[in-house]
């Protein structure tokens, strides 16, 4: 009878089924990833998709998580529903009971399932939430980094994204370095046309700090190396044309070991204290100078503090940052966040709001901005001990000192990171990643809008300290660092989906100005984005920006868009001035690839 059995022709449907699932495990990660559920699954229940989970915080502090799926549209929509999940759950019992009887140490390839002729089934369907269009998914960059210097580990520690395209590395052995991302075979790595630490009187810029000015150079602040360096008073431009480096007229108040640059939105840089003590200063962009701030009695516990320039020119901190420097350094916890506030060109107040029992030690902060209320808010993710496995947000659309952070609710995935990469994609939502102690660790996206996390692929290396994420022109996300001399690319779900098309874009938009942009998809783009690049350090960047800008169809060119640029009135701390990424974003939260615009 089994031989009778084996003899007979498959159905038509059972072999279009069968190509699609060889086609479906022709990708290696996505066999391993079918492979891995089904060998770990208990109940035909755990090999159906999950819903994106979302976390609500409820009354005065109390946390509940609830998976509370999708809502049924109507009746008829419900009925589909209810017959897909019976298909797949039909599935899943074949599939474990073959498992069960006939592999009981499970699977070691999906066409073992032919013989019980499971791939009639809708198998395809049950295992589409594994693919790339749902989970996205990381790819080894087939380049490791160069070592440039004549000692030190391996890696890099600081990553920025130039409006060259081009990124620009300060390596763990404390040189400095460009790599082309569009030049993948063979990867591009350039030196500058000089070194910082080389120049007269120079020194490393490894563990310092950096940020964007409205010309488009990267000013450098601080560092001196792997500890405090009397000699780090400097800071240094990088021109990303020229690509070279050049010493700032005048040097800080102090040396800067850890510090954080925040762009302010008069074309002046607010420079933190570093190693926790001294004072702040300000870098003038028009004079190439520094000057000291008075009216800062702070004193940072915290090393790299996370602070964000506000809409209303005050700057936000978010009680993220570091204790002792290094991945096992003892974590020391800030619970007062607070506002500052420049009363005079160089002089300026604390206000602090209320205090948090979370610590953010070792945590990263992002700032979310929204067309809608609440406008302005800023997430915390991870930290140190017990709140390692939790994020808060806070709302600080509001005046300083009128602000509460909500309570510290658990990351639905049940993961702890401590020192995690957080990078703002095009379409608003927050990918999180890294921050684990082990290889494969689990990465995910939050939704601001609905408040919904879903789990992504994983992360194939350790990425904590020392570790650098940043957002590409391409939508993708480049990660490295953590004596590692890889770079990974993670490719968002988004990047498997059909994607809309910028075909013309001005480089040069002023504030408030209307423009066009042109678009062979123009009727299916719901929203233009302006994307502050990256320059980021030690996991940590606090200026990322995703900035909504009001947009209409034009009618009469079909093709066209028309876009208001960001203005909020001078000084620009909504949309500061200089290089952001354009994109433009569909229905389905799918971006293009950016263009290069010039804010002015």
């Amino acid at each position: 009878m089994a031989a009778k059995q084996t003899d007979q022709k498959k159905p038509a449907d059972a072999d279009d089924s069968t190509k699609r699932i060889k086609a479906l495990i022709g990708d290696p990660v996505l066999h391993r990833r079918i492979l891995r559920k089904i060998n770990a699954a208990v109940r035909p229940v755990d090999l159906l998709p999950t819903e994106p989970v979302v976390a609500h915080v409820e009354g005065e502090g109390a946390v509940i998580v609830d998976d509370h799926g999708p809502m049924p549209v109507d009746k008829k929509a419900e009925a589909v529903r209810q017959r897909l999940r019976a298909d797949r759950l039909e599935t899943a019992a074949t599939v474990l009971k073959m498992r069960d009887e006939t592999f009981p140490l499970g699977f070691r390839h999906i066409e073992e399932l032919d013989r019980a002729e499971v791939l009639r089934r809708p198998f395809f369907d049950l295992f589409f939430h594994l693919t790339d269009a749902i989970l996205g998914s990381w790819e080894d960059f087939p380049v490791e980094i160069p070592q440039r210097g004549p000692g030190g580990s391996s890696g890099v520690v600081h990553a920025a994204l130039c409006h060259s395209g081009k990124v620009l590395f300060i390596t763990a052995d404390e040189t400095t370095l460009l790599w082309d991302p569009d030049n993948a075979t063979p990867a591009t790595f350039e030196n500058p046309g000089n070194q910082p630490h080389l120049m007269p009187n120079g020194y490393s810029q490894l563990c310092g700090h950096h940020v964007f000015l409205s010309s488009g150079k990267l000013l450098s602040v601080g560092g001196g190396g792997y500890g405090p360096n009397s000699a780090a008073r400097a800071g240094y431009l990088f021109d990303p044309v020229a690509q070279t480096w050049a010493r700032t007229a005048n040097d800080m108040s102090e040396s800067k070991w850890y510090p954080t640059a925040v762009a302010l939105g008069d074309e002046r840089v607010l420079v933190t204290c570093g190693n926790r003590g001294g004072a702040m200063d300000i870098y003038t962009e028009s004079t190439n100078t520094f000057t000291t701030v008075s009216g800062d009695d702070r004193g940072f516990i915290n090393l790299y503090p996370g602070l964000h320039l506000l809409p209303s020119s005050d700057v936000f901190y978010t009680r993220t940052g570091w204790g002792s420097a290094g991945a096992g350094g003892s974590p020391s916890n800030d619970s007062q966040s607070a506002y500052f506030r420049l009363t005079g060109s160089t002089t300026g107040s604390w206000t602090n709001i209320q205090p948090a029992s979370a610590n953010r030690t070792k945590g990263m902060s992002v700032m979310l901005l929204s067309t809608t209320w609440p406008y302005v808010k800023v997430m915390v993710v991870g930290g140190v001990g017990g709140d390692r496995g939790t994020y808060e947000i806070v709302n600080v659309t509001g005046p300083s000192g009128a602000t509460s952070w909500g309570a510290a609710t658990p990351f639905p995935d049940g993961v702890d990171r401590s020192l995690a990469s957080v990078v703002l994609l095009p379409n608003g939502n927050v990918f999180v990643a890294g921050g684990a102690t082990t290889e494969n660790s689990p990465c995910s996206i939050y939704n601001p809008a609905t408040g919904a996390w879903s789990a992504q692929a994983e992360l194939p290396s350790v990425r904590n300290y020392h570790s650098v994420a940043l957002l590409l022109p391409s939508g993708q996300v480049m990660m490295a660092g953590w004596q590692n001399t890889k770079i990974e690319i993670f490719s968002p779900p988004y990047m498997f989906a059909a994607r809309p098309t910028i075909s013309a874009a001005p480089a040069l938009v002023h504030h408030g100005q209307t423009f066009a942009i042109s678009s062979p998809e123009a009727e299916t783009i719901t929203k233009v984005v302006l994307v502050r690049p990256m320059a980021v350090t030690h996991q940590t960047d606090s200026e990322q920006k995703v900035i909504e800008m009001v947009n209409a169809h034009d009618h009469a060119n079909p093709d066209q868009i028309r876009v208001t640029a960001p203005d909020g009135g001078h000084p620009h701390s909504f949309a500061q001035k200089g290089y952001y990424m354009l994109f433009a974003v569909n229905a389905a939260g799918v971006p293009s690839v950016a263009k290069w615009v010039f804010l002015h």
